[in-house]
Order: C-alpha cells, then sequence, then structure tokens
C-alpha cells in the first residue's frame, strides 16, 4: 500500500481457500496485534486474539499490515509513535487510509471491512472506531488499553509517559483525545468486546465503553471472561469467544453478492 504521505507499507492477506485472488467484494477483518512494540506474527490455531486461521475457515479473511513500532521496521518509524502527538493517531489514521485502500481497489465493500485485535491491537481497534467512526463495518476490541491516564497511574507508566511525552498533570487533554474509553458515544461501529475479570487492564472501563456506545444507539455487546486474565487463557473460553467472533462479523460483514 502506497499511502498519501508517500509511506508504502506491506501488508498479508489470510484468505478463505476458495476465494478469488485478488480478492472481489470479500469479507475482511484488518488485525494489530499487541504492543506496541511486539511483533506481527501468524499463529496457527483457533485464537481469537489471532484469528488469521479462525476466520478464514468461516468465510472471512484477515489483513495483518505491520505500522509503527514493530520489528523488522527502521528506527525512524520505531520512535515516529512517540513523536510530537502521533500517539493513538499516526497508526490509526494509516491503518483507515489503508482500509479505503482496500475499498477502492475492490477487493472489499465498505460494508465488508471489520477490525481486531487485543491489547494495543485492542487499542488501535478502539481507537480506530472513535477516530473513524465510518470506516469499518464491524469491531471487535479485546483486552484493550481505553484509558491511558489509569494506564499512567497503575501500569507501564514510564511507557506510557514516553509514548505521550509527558505525565497526564501536563498534558491531561492529550490523554483524553487518546484515550477511546472516553468516547464511546461517539462510536457509529457495531462493537463486540472481550475482556477478562482478572485483566490487569481494568474491567470497568471496558464496560463504561461498552455503556457508552450503547447509550449512543450504537449497536454493542460485551463478554466478560471471569477469572481471565489479558486475554484468555481456557480452552473453553476460547471457544465460546470464537463462535461469537465469527458470529459477529458474519452478522455485520456483508457476504459477497452471490452469497447473499
Amino acid at each position: 500500500f502506497t499511502l498519501a504521505s508517500g509511506e508504502q507499507r506491506q501488508g498479508y492477506w489470510f484468505a478463505p481457500g476458495n476465494a478469488p485472488w485478488p480478492p472481489v467484494n470479500q469479507r475482511v477483518v484488518l488485525w494489530q496485534a499487541g504492543g506496541p512494540g511486539g511483533e506481527m506474527g501468524n499463529h496457527w490455531g483457533v485464537n481469537v486474539e489471532s484469528p488469521h486461521t479462525l476466520l478464514p475457515s468461516f468465510g472471512i479473511g484477515v489483513l495483518m499490515v505491520p505500522l509503527q513500532q514493530r520489528p523488522g521496521l527502521d528506527s525512524r518509524l520505531w520512535n515516529q509513535l512517540a513523536d510530537g502527538d502521533n500517539f493513538g493517531a499516526v497508526d490509526i489514521d494509516e491503518l483507515a487510509e489503508i482500509a479505503g485502500q482496500v475499498v477502492a481497489r475492490g477487493w472489499a465493500r465498505a460494508d465488508q471491512v471489520g477490525i481486531s485485535g487485543c491489547s494495543y491491537g485492542g487499542y488501535m481497534t478502539a481507537q480506530s472506531i472513535v477516530r473513524h467512526p465510518q470506516r469499518y463495518a464491524a469491531a471487535n476490541p479485546q483486552c484493550s488499553l481505553l484509558d491511558l491516564v489509569s494506564e499512567f497511574q497503575t501500569g507501564y507508566a514510564s511507557h506510557i509517559g514516553y509514548l505521550q511525552g509527558a505525565s497526564p498533570g501536563t498534558r491531561w487533554s492529550e490523554y483524553l483525545a487518546d484515550s477511546p474509553g472516553f468516547h464511546g458515544a461517539s462510536v457509529r461501529t457495531p462493537t463486540l468486546i472481550f475482556h477478562g475479570t482478572q485483566d490487569f487492564l481494568p474491567v470497568g472501563i471496558a464496560e463504561n465503553f461498552y455503556a457508552d456506545i450503547r447509550s449512543a444507539g450504537t449497536d454493542a455487546r460485551i463478554l466478560r471472561f471471569v477469572g481471565e486474565p489479558h486475554g484468555l487463557r481456557n480452552s473453553a473460553n476460547q471457544l465460546y469467544a470464537a463462535q461469537e467472533q465469527i458470529t459477529w462479523f458474519r452478522r455485520y460483514l456483508k457476504p459477497p453478492a452471490q452469497q447473499q
């Protein structure tokens, strides 16, 4: 993908076995890994946090595009997320532009593009549907970072301070702008939320995000997995979440015309 800035990004499309190539009006979910800083890897198996095999097995492609702060990219891109006011914007906007190019190329229609991820991938999912409310037809944020203020207070304070350029006390408005948990009322994308009750990212913030989305009239559903930490460990929970994820994307991402 060549972006309006002139930057180029390479993606990997995991397609159902019977899908045409290049894709034509195919359902697809844009996926991002946790981090920022972690690798963007393909994990084979039934795993809702990394559904590269799961969703294509049920007719929905997955598009993985490594963006800022991923191993293998140069130091300029590694630092770009922390430059100026880039955090909460630069990679979010690049992904939205890539989604737009997918539609412009005819690979998918606007009503066929979803987004998902866990941890920082969940943050990107939530921030994307706040910042670009008309871009995605369905979303599934999981184990998501939603409130940068609480993260600075009780989580990885040094890293959030680095990415934001200061503490919340000196950049309060920027912290709020970059925290999707405060902006659920602006979401127009049907949203399915997964969160463990023992996640170090507080489940109460995910509950508030859900409540704000629903209060604004947008369809939303939250699954709170009792006893689960950051991500799902229990195999029964993984299977249940997989059914919910598949059902959600099948409901809101329209199939190719011949399958309707």
